[in-house]
């Protein structure tokens, strides 16, 4: 127990094809922290489902994995039963990649997505949110007010949130709200000035910035390196805060059944905030950090190669993250063929190109290859994810295959070509199902029915021995892992048809993108991703089991309850 539970040497078994730890012997151990039984146990650890009866825990860790009558031996005085009460457990949900610096600053900005994820289906409808969401927060003048979720492809006739639009509704405060592909945002002119932009400034190289009829004068939106700006300077946690604030945050993820989250796209002030959050023991969910390509030099100053890959506190910092392209729904994505709408501002024969300049991604690439260290890199459109390619192949070397650990990040549009090259090169597709129901009917009005139905295509990387993994990128879609197995299974889109349904991946497939293929990713598989002896019990508890409810039904399972290293973090009330 947490008092000194010593294993029984040597006295693994296998019960009914799983193996456990038996409670004879020399070295009878002294008991267990906790035994769960009283419902189906889904371990996750095999091709094929498999079920348990009972999982014995200690000192944080699963020790036993079996029958519920063998579990029961190591029960002493002081060992917790938790009774299922009929309700599925399997492993903590992983999350392959999300953004978790947002969460702790979600509560203080307006949700103003269009429904379902949000309140907001017009601009009439955003400005009325921004109000009500500054009167509740009681806005003074002057101050800053932040909205997250815009998505202009979704408002109707064809009106657009702009900085006009803003500055009659806010004229004395800046306000901006940022982009639900998170690559962007829409400012009013004070909020121009605040974070540095100015009608007639160029547009930077990889950004997009879109400019009223005059072309000087700004629209209102800016994209991708254009976003640099603003998104570097947007006000974060005090560090009085700082630990309140992260508490906030991962209770998001608990409450979804996230054990461990992902820091998608880490500048140096957060990556610095979240240090001390962990030396301050603030985390309670294991938090891996990817440093950005723009800030990735300055962040190695205090933060050597070699103490990348492990957690000190729950915190770790996994290795770099390269953005080679924008985001399709925005239309800055970057592609081999043109968008059929045209570009942002309208531009014909349009292609979208590379996110940041393209010298900074190969010189990050090399350095990221040469010192061991694992690279994510953004890549939507397909000349991205041949660009993807040829980076990899270029700074891999004599050695293509190698155990890397490379992850494309979304890569949706990718080809049945590019995939069988994945295959030989050993990388990594983390794919986004929840595109096909949020943004899928943007995407057949963008690229075609043909190519949209391929998007994020689970079942083709399946095909090809892939280990793909299939995120949220909270909070450009709301973080629900329930959510995320539904579409994978059912790839639906908003209008209720179905964007390629051969694409569509059974229930368990979609659960091991979540658990043991993310596992793999981070390279935790000997650690988490399935229950078993000597991993951490890190364990969610489902209403329902997702491998036996209507594929449809599988939305509305709730998480009951989160456990991280045997304590419970989340209970549903």
């Amino acid at each position: 127990m947490r008092t000194g539970f010593l294993l029984s040497a040597g006295l693994a078994v296998a019960l009914s094809g799983c193996s456990g730890l038996s409670a004879g012997g020399d070295d009878d151990p002294a008991g267990a922290d906790m035994i769960i039984h009283g419902g189906p146990i889904l371990t996750m650890a095999s091709a094929v489902p498999t079920y348990v009866e009972a999982v014995v825990v200690d000192e944080g860790k699963i020790v036993f994995v079996g029958k519920e009558a063998e579990a029961m031996k190591l029960k002493v005085d002081g060992t917790e039963l938790k009774d299922l009460e009929g309700k599925v457990m399997m492993p903590g949900f992983i999350d392959p990649h999300s953004h978790f610096i947002d969460s702790l600053v979600l509560g203080d900005r307006i949700n103003v997505s269009a429904p379902p994820a949000g309140p907001a289906a017009d601009v009439d409808a955003i400005v009325a949110e921004l109000k009500k969401g500054a009167t509740a927060k009681g806005l003074k003048p002057g101050e800053l007010l932040l909205g997250y979720g815009y998505d202009e492809n979704l408002m109707p006739d064809g009106k657009v949130l702009s900085r006009d639009i803003l500055d009659a509704a806010f004229p004395d405060n800046p306000v901006g709200i940022v982009h639900v592909s998170m690559h962007g945002a829409v400012m009013n002119s004070k909020a121009m000035e605040k974070f540095g932009y100015t009608d007639g400034m160029p547009t930077p190289e990889g950004g997009v910035i879109l400019r009223k009829a005059d072309g000087k004068a700004l629209q209102g939106l800016v994209m991708e390196a254009a976003y640099i700006p603003m998104i570097t300077k947007l006000p974060i946690p005090s560090e009085a805060d700082e630990v309140e604030a992260a508490r906030k945050g991962q209770m998001i993820y608990a409450a979804a059944g996230v054990t461990t989250a992902q820091e998608g796209a880490t500048h140096v002030a957060p990556l610095a905030q979240l240090k001390r959050i962990a030396e301050k023991g603030g985390f309670f969910i294991d938090v891996v950090a990817y440093p950005f390509v723009t800030d990735l030099e300055a962040i190695l100053k205090d933060n050597a190669p070699a103490t990348f890959g492990s957690y000190t506190n729950r915190f770790k910092i996994g290795g770099c993250k390269i953005t080679a392209d924008g985001s399709p729904q925005g239309r800055t994505a970057w592609f081999t063929t043109p968008y059929l709408q045209g570009g942002p501002a309208g531009e014909a024969d349009y292609t979208g190109g590379p996110g940041i300049p393209t010298d900074l991604m190969k010189k990050t690439m090399r350095f990221c290859y040469d010192n061991n260290l694992q690279v994510l890199l953004h890549a939507n459109g397909d000349a991205a994810i041949d660009y993807l390619i040829k980076l990899h192949r270029e700074a891999a070397g004599d050695d293509p295959a190698g155990d890397r650990r490379t992850v494309c990040i979304h890569c949706q549009f990718i080809r049945p070509d590019q995939i069988a090259e994945f295959r030989e090169l050993n990388l990594i597709p983390a794919l986004f199902t929840d595109h096909t129901f949020f943004f899928g009917d943007t995407h057949v009005a963008n690229r075609g029915i043909e190519q949209a139905a391929f998007i994020s295509p689970m079942k083709a990387a399946l095909a090809a021995g892939l280990k793909p993994t299939n995120h949220t990128d909270a909070f450009v879609v709301p973080l629900n892992q329930m959510l995320t197995v539904w579409t994978a299974v059912n790839r639906p889109l908003r209008s209720g048809e179905t964007l390629g349904a051969d694409q569509r991946i059974t229930p368990y497939e979609a659960l091991q993108a979540i658990t043991v293929n993310a596992a793999y990713q981070y390279r935790e598989e000997a650690t988490k991703g399935s229950i078993a002896p000597g991993k951490l019990a890190d364990l969610v508890i489902l209403s329902a089991d997702p491998l036996k409810v209507d594929p449809m039904a599988i939305r509305d399972i709730t998480i009951e309850e989160t456990i991280k290293e045997g304590e419970t973090i989340y209970e549903r009330t």
